[in-house]
């Protein structure tokens, strides 16, 4: 399974009051405030963790249809830390489960996405567009091929329909404030989830 978290910087920036008494503590582990506060740039490095938690989240909701707000019982890991070109990698610790991320930082936004498996990251297809509001379907259309169908099924998770096959796969969609990020494998059916 696939799961992606987008956050817009800017949006984030006015909606949420990072510095604000008990913040950080409602969300994060004491390793992780750690590493908020010692990052060169603790608004940022606050959203990284927040988008790890985030996609990881899909992908146990997916696999469970819970929905449960726990924040922190999702442990993030930075493995590595490539500041120079805007990468992060690392892993995400929940309920004895390890999942992988890779993340990418932009001036403007945080793309977030993890997969149960280092295989599944590495045959993900992302796509993070700037979008109107929550109106992704005409990005959707193009990052979809001619036989591919977009929908979500009773409990709104979404997934995409093989028009000819009737095969259907897992896709994450993630919207905040300008940006949409999807992300999907590459090669639809192939690998195993």
């Amino acid at each position: 399974m696939i799961g992606n978290d987008i956050i817009d910087l800017r949006a984030a920036a006015t909606e949420s009051r990072i510095d604000r008494k008990g913040f950080l503590e409602k969300l994060f582990l004491p390793e992780e405030i750690r590493m908020i506060r010692e990052a060169a740039t603790p608004a940022i490095f606050t959203w990284l963790l927040w988008s790890c938690k985030e996609a990881v989240y899909k992908i146990v909701h997916r696999n469970t249809r819970e929905r449960r707000y726990a924040p922190q019982r999702f442990s993030c890991q930075v493995e590595q830390d490539v500041t120079s070109t805007g990468c992060y990698n690392g892993i995400v610790l929940y309920n004895q489960h390890t999942y992988c991320y890779q993340s990418f930082i932009t001036d403007h936004c945080i793309h977030t996405y993890a997969a149960e498996n280092p295989r599944l990251i590495q045959h993900a297809a992302v796509f993070t567009k700037q979008a109107a509001g929550e109106n992704y379907a005409d990005f959707m259309q193009e990052v979809l091929s001619l036989q591919e169908l977009f929908y979500k099924d009773d409990n709104g998770i979404p997934y995409i329909l093989h028009r000819e096959d009737g095969r259907s796969m897992p896709v994450s969609v993630s919207h905040h404030g300008k940006y949409c990020g999807i992300v999907k494998l590459k090669d639809f059916g192939k690998y195993p989830l």
